[in-house]
């Protein structure tokens, strides 16, 4: 099959590992392990490593990078060579001069310049007499496909520079410099305009490679290394193959189109080959390599006429020879292998089970077939255990044999823990970890490994006593299985490391290869063969899924993301019982010993065996043998397990045998094109006008009109090849694709040999689409001349525009360079228009390969080119597609604890006003607001803070009053005494004089209140010491932040709350002896502040009365006396008189704030309110010096003493009225109250006449004013509680309601019987019985609670509402659905099934009575059982798809956008006694495969009339599990999360289902209310349940072995009219929660709607 290097010698692993270390000594580069297509370890190119030279990892550990060196044998390489011809690379390439790199062939030498801009020679042939000539073509289909440098394999230094180069991202910075000049409509060279041809800009399809651009789906070559005899192909590894993705993680092709785009782009690159003259002959999913972002390349080594260079010898060689170094001391471990280079599991399984191939080596094929790699301790081939080592094996005792029908782990851990693992785990599971980890295989070869590998793998300190000492503990230790080296390779057991010792062998041996023979010998036994079949079964075969993984406790645990790409995991291979083997091997040479005993001397011949399985055996001979049934069985297994022997490539294998095929060029037709690279000295075509315009218009897609089956069929009758090798590539594709959409291959040699003779088409292509299908036999025609060409193949219509565009964008950023050059490109293409031509589809696909560019590493002047292409793909994408795509690049970005230019522009710009717009307020609440407070009251950086309060201050109005609170000022508040910066203090009263005096009064006051005093009550108890360093910072806070606020309050407003009401606050504080020195001192400035601003007759009024006790305090404290302080003074001199006075002792407190107030009342006036005044003058005179001047500087210093965190002009000037000037340059609207509310004051000099005018402002109580009836915290809050649950949205402590109605209005004259809140918490919608007893809906503005408009077009009862946010519509249903608009209340569709499609159907006996018991009023239910009718309604917003229950239990879909119906799933009453409404649904909107679950994909449940549940399938309609779900009517169903439904019922019970377990048997109920429960709520792990009057809250936080039957606690709702509580007495119908305001509406069926808290 393919290109295989037969006649190449490969390489053991220590011949390879030798050769790098000898060749490559000194370039940095160590040798990991070999990679090889065949089962044996022998190859001829392997990975290697190489550690940064940068600083270490916050780990410790340092970077690895790896690459893949590939060996090209053929002795020394027999070419001249001729520099390329630059000069179609100026006009703005960077050119990297460098000096000239000579390379060393024989006697001759030439020289190479090592120029970036070309980075190639070109060489050609020439004639020698000595050596094969495939090494001159190798290197010439190098040269011709992609740009590579050549070196001498002594230049280390260039070597390293070589790799440099390619991990600092500069290899390649030329051609996205040319990309980016063309943007700009500037010609620079041919770079650009060579890689436009490549993906598909047809402008430029008479350009051709000039060897100098790579196709961004070929492999980089960083170089050709050359050494005496052979030469080294290096290229970077890629982390995945197509094969991987295949085997262990599917779910990474997210989608349909994501296959189309990966194809497309392996076929792009096999055209660019064919092209070249270069077929590629090995493709196959193995060879496809796939980089993390799922991008796939073609290597060239893969390609024929370099896959035929493979190898380290000439083809004299011996093909035994894989140790070709004389001295290798592998020889005889590999000595005696049977074993073949081609993989062929049929025969091998055939050879085995004669008894003709040991265990080890068909072990080693199911190894190789399961993607297990020898040597990669990643993914390490894996054998079993088969003895404890506690005895010596002997076959005719049980001791010391290793059970094989348990897997390691099992016999580990034991039956009882593996059980409760599975029971009690989240996600069922036994086994948690793969057979052989990474920890283990480097436990095992500890003592041959590297310590950077041991410290990597194992532990970042190396301990080498903790490894285990001897074989025995190895396995008692070890829950993991064997290693081939454990059966091969005595070597193992000792150390090369002096501080451990070597691994002790058992007390039965005497040598390591007495041991290695002996454990071979187990291994290869009668016991062993007898049962390694069942060992199979749990490693490889039907035992990892289904019952049979249950039953075997082998159920492993799922990947977390599954669609995360993966290169390891547990691949079956089998999906039955492997056979058991008949005949066990004869003993095998394995160094240089052969045992003997009566099962190797013949007794048991292999004659017999051949003769059942040729079916020339007599009946007496087969009854003799006692197997036909195990043959048979091993025969139908063999044929049933096709898919382990795929074929890709229709060619004979005697074809692959002419290898001059592969090299010959004649067998090419003429290739111009090729001609023309080979002769560099040709100059290229000149280049066209690169017009911008036209590259733009080929952005443009629409997949909606693209050609469809039809079209395919034309297509496909023009299809045909003119060159039977490139046709051979496109028969591999189309093996390929099928694969990929069946999960198995489409070809083994039977059905291709079948195909072949016949024309047999494979059963397997019935099973895909029907355009798959017919693409598939179009590449697969027998005839090789009516296969389509690669290039035919891109321009099928079943690649629809959208991928070509993606390509056409996606392709340039995966070039070679930094990711400033990238995203500049992506930015400048985007700006122009490339996002909004492609569509929103496209662009979504594209989102993802672009943003992962954007990150706040970025350099300041990458900032701009960033924040560009983030605004733009805000415009392209959906909403649903925002949040999935851009959203955690923003947040990731505000999370990071670093200063960026990029965090502030997306603060400051007009960046978060165009996400609020486009996500919502919701959402921008939850996800994004946080992030602004963290950045505000942590960040270090000033400007950072600055920005972060902007953002907030100018947010606060437009959220309104309540969510400001919740969300802004308690997460704000919650911060205080944890490091709060002056900006967040800034911030709080900033928005509190923009919101007005009556929110400062009643929201902000109140909580400062309360935080004030709890601390003081704190600071009173004994606590440790943290805790009161706790109390005096939040203090601090506290106090700076009233401070703040009293600047921006009318004087008026300042006197009354803070000095008439109640005592002075903080004169409070300074009467608290405990309290920190901190705390007096901010504590007394801002009591100065508040002196001067109510100016001094007021402050004799209210201020010095209370002042008296204080002053008496002081009076007649031990330290007035002056018997412990020395004589302070004061300074005098003019520099110092602005400096506050610290104080350094309670007593401090008299020169703080006696002569202040002496200046500012006057002398007489504080004597005459202090009856202490000569004692405390006394005391000034001696501990300070000062005495009273009438006209002294002591008055003029005492007015400078203010705190330093707020002055009384901060907040005055009229810089800070007018937010148009400080925040309207980012887009914001202007506030509405910037025209009514007056923030700046004048100075402290201010009368209360002068705030008459203002006070007015503020003093209406009437609805006018928005959000009037919003509740004042008061005491009840409970400080810790409220600062814990300030900014998020679902929140650790449960909801505690107050169950208080803040205001009721009258919505409908008749019941109100169904809600719906916009996401901005601002609107609500109320459906209920209108005049004339038809459905009407009301509109409300919950600020001013005004009804603005309605809509009154519905003739029954409204039953449902949907705010369809993505469309600005409303959906409402009355038995049809209106679809309406939600601001003008214009009509724009109906939708309503024909009673011809669904017949009227007659409610049985049982349905009556069960609908009668427990009915509503109002009418909701008197025509249900009309099938036509809808029901109930719910909104898929990702989908933009409305979904709508029937009365006959159907379920409508219908696309909102399009206005039409899409698929009906008509019920299916076989699992219900009866028809039955639909009377809930509701949905998981998670795309996400959930492990462990009944369902494959999201969902959608509905509820019954009846009682069940339905849980069906999203994607398909099947039913997933259908439950009896209540006894009763269900009223409503939720899913808070992905696994879990809450269920209401008129059964007066609230249930919760967890999906992941077995719904008949979960015991999750709710009790308590005593008649039906009508509606509920769900706000995160919340539930609010309504019945009759009554409410009731529940958590789901807690373990469902928690909820059991649990009761609610059930509270009425009561108004406060003058202090008296009055109970609610109307029937609640319906609830809706807001989770930001923390409120919920409800409505009742007297048509009141009621906002409570």
């Amino acid at each position: 099959m393919g290109c295989s290097p037969e006649g190449a010698a490969a390489a053991c692993p220590d011949c390879l590992g030798r050769l790098v270390l000898r060749d490559l000594a000194g370039s940095g580069l160590s040798f990991v392990h070999g990679l090889s297509d065949s089962p044996l370890p022998f190859a001829a190119s392997a990975v290697v490593q190489i550690a940064s030279d940068g600083d270490e990892e916050s780990n410790g550990r340092q970077h690895i990078s790896s690459f893949v060196l590939v060996g090209l044998c053929g002795g020394k390489v027999p070419f001249n060579s001729q520099q390329c011809d630059t000069s179609s690379l100026e006009n703005g390439i960077h050119k990297d001069p460098q000096a000239e790199q000579t390379i060393y062939t024989g006697d001759n030498q030439y020289t190479e310049q090592s120029d970036s801009s070309s980075c190639i020679e070109c060489i050609e042939d020439r004639k020698s007499s000595s050596g094969p000539c495939k090494q001159p073509l190798a290197i010439r289909t190098i040269t011709k496909l992609t740009p590579a440098c050549y070196l001498n394999i002594g230049q280390t230094s260039e070597v390293r520079e070589l790799i440099k180069g390619y991990l600092t991202s500069s290899t390649e910075e030329y051609v996205i410099n040319s990309l980016n000049l063309l943007s700009e409509n500037k010609i620079s060279g041919s770079a650009g305009l060579d890689f436009l041809s490549f993906v598909g800009f047809s402008a430029f399809d008479d350009l051709h490679s000039s060897g100098c651009v790579r196709h961004p789906n070929i492999l980089p070559v960083l170089g050709v290394l050359e050494t005496s005899d052979c030469c080294y192909m290096l290229q970077p590894k890629a982390p995945y193959t197509l094969e991987n993705i295949m085997h262990y993680s599917p779910e990474a092709f997210c989608s349909d189109w994501h296959i189309r785009f990966l194809v497309y782009q392996i076929i792009s690159a096999l055209a660019y080959l064919h092209d070249l003259g270069v077929h590629h002959g090995n493709l196959r999913p193995l060879k496809i390599l796939m980089s993390d972002s799922l991008w796939p390349y073609l290597s060239i080594s893969d390609t024929c006429p370099v896959k035929h260079s493979w190898g380290f010898a000439d083809r004299k060689c011996s093909s035994n020879s894989c140790c070709f170094m004389e001295d290798c001391s592998s020889k005889a471990i590999y000595t005696g292998f049977k074993l073949q280079s081609s993989l062929d599991w049929h025969s091998h399984f055939k050879q085995w089970w004669k008894g003709e191939l040991t265990n080890y080596e068909y072990l080693l094929v199911l190894n190789k077939l399961a993607g297990r790699r020898w040597g990669d301790p990643a993914f390490h081939t894996v054998m079993p255990w088969v003895i404890d080592f506690t005895v010596m094996p002997d076959e005719s005792s049980d001791n010391g044999w290793r059970d094989l029908t348990k897997s390691k782990w099992r016999l580990a851990k034991g039956d009882e823990q593996l059980d409760f693992t599975y029971s009690s785990s989240e996600v069922p599971h036994h086994v948690s970890d793969e057979c052989l980890s990474e920890l283990a295989v480097c436990s095992y070869k500890a003592r041959r490994l590297p310590k950077t590998i041991l410290r990597s793998a194992v532990r970042s300190v190396y301990e080498p006593n903790e490894y285990p000492s001897s074989m025995q503990r190895l396995y008692q230790w070890t829950p993991d299985e064997c290693i081939p080296e454990f059966y091969s390779d005595p070597r193992i057991f000792a150390s090369l490391h002096s501080e451990m010792s070597d691994l002790a062998l058992p007390s039965w041996v005497t040598s390591a290869e007495d041991f290695i023979c002996l454990h071979r010998d187990a291994l290869e036994s009668d016991r062993v063969s007898q049962q390694l079949h069942h060992w199979i079964d749990i490693t490889f075969g039907y035992k990892l899924s289904g019952e049979a993984s249950v039953e075997a406790k082998n159920v492993m645990l799922p990947s977390s993301d599954p669609s995360r790409p993966k290169s390891i995991g547990r691949h079956q291979l089998f999906t039955r019982p492997h056979p058991k083997r008949l005949v066990s091997t004869p003993h095998a040479v394995y160094h240089n010993k052969m045992d003997s005993c009566v099962r190797c001397c013949g007794k048991r011949s292999g004659a017999t065996t051949d003769a059942v399985l040729n079916g020339c055996g007599s009946q007496n001979m087969l009854s003799e043998i006692g197997c036909l049934e195990e043959f048979e069985k091993a025969t139908l297994f063999a044929e049933l397990e096709y898919q382990l022997n795929p074929v890709y490539d229709y060619a004979d294998a005697d074809a692959d045998a002419d290898l001059s095929i592969c090299f010959s060029s004649d067998k090419y037709p003429k290739n111009q094109n090729a001609d023309k690279i080979l002769q560099h000295n040709n100059a290229l075509p000149a280049a066209p006008n690169f017009d911008l315009g036209s590259f733009l218009e080929c952005f443009e897609s629409d997949d909606n009109s693209h050609m469809g089956y039809e079209e395919l069929l034309l297509w496909n009758q023009k299809s045909n090849s003119e060159n039977e090798r490139h046709a051979n590539d496109v028969f591999s594709i189309g093996c390929i694709l099928a694969e990929i959409y069946m999960q198995k291959p489409l070809f083994d040699n039977a059905l291709l040999s079948a195909y072949k003779e016949i024309g047999v088409m494979p059963g397997a292509l019935q099973g895909l689409p029907s355009h798959v299908a017919l693409l598939v036999e179009s590449c697969i025609q027998r005839e090789w001349k009516r296969r389509p060409s690669a290039k035919h193949l891109l321009e099928s219509s079943y690649f629809p525009p959208s991928v070509r565009s993606a390509y056409l964008f996606l392709a340039p950023l995966q070039v070679l360079c930094t990711s400033r050059e990238r995203i500049k490109y992506a930015a400048k293409l985007a700006s122009e228009g490339a996002l909004k031509a492609m569509g929103e589809f496209a662009a979504e696909m594209c989102a993802p390969y672009c943003l992962s560019l954007v990150s706040s590493s970025l350099s300041d002047v990458d900032t701009e080119s960033a924040l560009s292409l983030l605004k733009e793909f805000l415009r392209s994408l959906t909403i649903q597609a925002t949040k999935d795509l851009v959203l955690h690049i923003i947040q990731k970005i505000l999370q990071a604890p670093e200063y960026s230019h990029l965090k502030v522009a997306l603060l400051q710009d007009s960046f978060i006003r165009d996400l609020w717009k486009k996500l919502g307020k919701q959402t921008y609440i939850e996800k994004i607001h946080p992030l602004v407070i963290s950045n505000l009251c942590s960040s270090p950086n000033k400007i950072i803070a600055s920005a972060a309060s902007t953002v907030l201050i100018v947010s606060s109005e437009e959220l309104g009053i309540p969510i400001t609170i919740h969300q802004t000022i308690l997460p704000l508040i919650h911060c205080f005494g944890k490091g709060l910066c002056a900006d967040g203090i800034d911030t709080l009263v900033r928005i509190g004089g923009l919101l007005g005096e009556n929110f400062v009064v009643k929201q902000i006051l109140p909580l400062l209140w309360n935080v004030i005093f709890s601390c003081i009550n704190s600071s009173k108890m004994s606590k440790p010491e943290p805790q009161h360093s706790w109390n005096s910072f939040a203090l601090i806070d506290s106090l700076s932040a009233l401070e703040g606020l009293v600047s921006v309050l009318p004087v008026k407003t300042v006197i009354k709350e803070l000095l008439q009401d109640q005592a002075c606050l903080y004169i409070k504080v300074l009467m608290q002896i405990p309290l920190d020195l901190r705390v007096i001192q901010v504590a007394a400035t801002a009591l100065i502040d508040l002196c001067q601003r109510i100016g001094p007759e007021n402050t004799f009024i209210y201020v010095l009365p209370q002042l008296k006790e204080l002053f008496a305090t002081l009076a007649f404290s031990h330290d007035s006396s002056g018997l412990n302080h020395p004589t302070k003074g004061i300074k005098s001199s003019d520099g110092n008189k602005s400096e506050p006075i610290k104080v350094e002792s309670r007593i401090d407190l008299l020169l703080l704030l006696y002569p202040f107030l002496a200046s500012l009342v006057g002398i007489e006036k504080l004597r005459e309110s202090c009856s202490t005044w000569f004692l405390l003058e006394q005391a000034l005179q001696r501990l300070y010096n000062w005495k009273w001047e009438p006209s002294g500087d002591c008055s003029k210093n005492a007015k400078n003493m203010k705190g330093q965190r707020f002055q009384p002009g901060n907040y005055m000037s009229s810089e800070f009225v007018p937010t148009k000037l400080l925040f309207n340059g980012v887009g914001w609207s202007m506030p509405q109250s910037e025209t009514t509310k007056k923030i700046g004051r004048n100075t402290a000099a201010s009368n209360l006449e002068n705030e008459t005018s203002s006070d007015n402002l503020f003093t209406s109580s009437s609805g006018n004013q928005p959000w009037f009836w919003f509740p004042t915290p008061d005491s009840s809050w409970g400080v810790p509680e409220f600062l814990g649950r300030g900014g998020g949205m679902r929140d650790e402590l449960p909801w505690k309601i107050k169950a208080s109605i803040l205001y009721s209005a009258r919505a409908h004259p008749g019941a109100l019987r169904s809600l719906a809140v916009h996401d901005d918490e601002c609107t609500v919608f109320t459906g209920g019985v209108g005049p004339g007893f038809k459905g009407s809906i009301q509109r409300w503005e919950l600020p001013n609670m005004s009804c603005t408009s309605g809509y009154y077009g519905h003739e029954e009862v409204v039953n449902s509402i949907c705010i369809l946010s993505i469309t600005g519509r409303v959906a409402s249903c009355d038995g049809t659905i209106h679809i309406w608009n939600g601001q003008t209340g214009k009509l724009i569709a109906a939708n309503a099934e024909s009673s011809t499609t669904f017949p009227l159907q007659t409610p049985s006996i049982e349905q009556a009575n069960m609908l009668n018991q427990d009915a509503l009023s109002g009418g909701i239910l008197s025509n249900a059982f009309r099938g036509s009718l809808y029901t109930t309604m719910h909104y898929m917003e990702s989908e933009g798809i409305l979904v709508a229950g029937m009365g006959n239990g159907s379920i409508r879909f219908i696309d909102i956008s399009r206005d039409q119906k899409l698929h009906l799933w008509k019920s299916d009453t076989a699992e219900i006694s009866f028809s039955s409404l639909v009377s809930a649904i509701c949905s998981c909107g998670s795309n996400k495969l959930m492990k462990g679950s009944p369902m494959g994909s999201s969902w959608i449940a509905a509820g019954l009339s009846s009682g069940y549940c339905r849980l069906l399938d999203k994607r398909s309609g099947n039913i997933i599990a259908v439950w009896r779900a209540h006894d009763g009517h269900i009223t409503k169903l939720a899913a808070p999360d992905d696994h879990l439904i809450v269920s209401s019922s008129l059964d007066k019970t609230l249930r919760v289902w967890d999906l992941r377990r077995n719904l008949a048997t979960q015991s999750n109920i709710f009790r308590s209310h005593s008649d039906g429960i009508s509606n509920f709520s769900v706000w995160g792990q919340d539930v609010v349940s309504i019945s009759r009057n009554k409410i009731a809250l529940t958590s789901l936080s807690r373990p469902a072995s928690e909820i059991g039957h649990q009761q609610l606690a059930l509270q009425n709702l009561y108004s406060v009219d003058r202090g008296v509580k009055h109970k609610n007495l109307s029937v609640l119908s319906t609830i809706a929660v807001l989770p930001l305001s923390r409120l919920f509406v409800v409505g009742t069926e007297d048509g009141f709607l009621k906002m409570c808290h």
